[in-house]
């Protein structure tokens, strides 16, 4: 499991979408953000998913990236 899955296992999580197709949503977990992102991979191109700090800089992920935790939350 990649290192982000495990520092960020319980952190609030937003997967934003650039798409009118896909929905913005927010989860309790990065992880499950991560699945909701995986199942519109389709739209992988128009997803980021931020994680949030509390009063740090948000995380975001995106792009190559993404795609690897997509592969890795949703078809391992």
């Amino acid at each position: 499991m990649t290192e982000k899955l495990l520092v960020y296992a319980a952190t609030r999580s937003t997967v934003h979408s650039w798409s009118i197709h896909s929905q913005n949503k927010t989860f309790r977990s990065l992880r499950k953000a991560i699945e909701y992102a995986g199942e519109h991979v389709e739209e992988l191109r128009a997803l980021e998913v931020f994680i949030h700090n509390g009063d740090q800089r948000e995380h975001i992920i995106c792009g190559d990236e993404l795609a690897s935790l997509i592969d890795e939350v949703c078809f391992h």
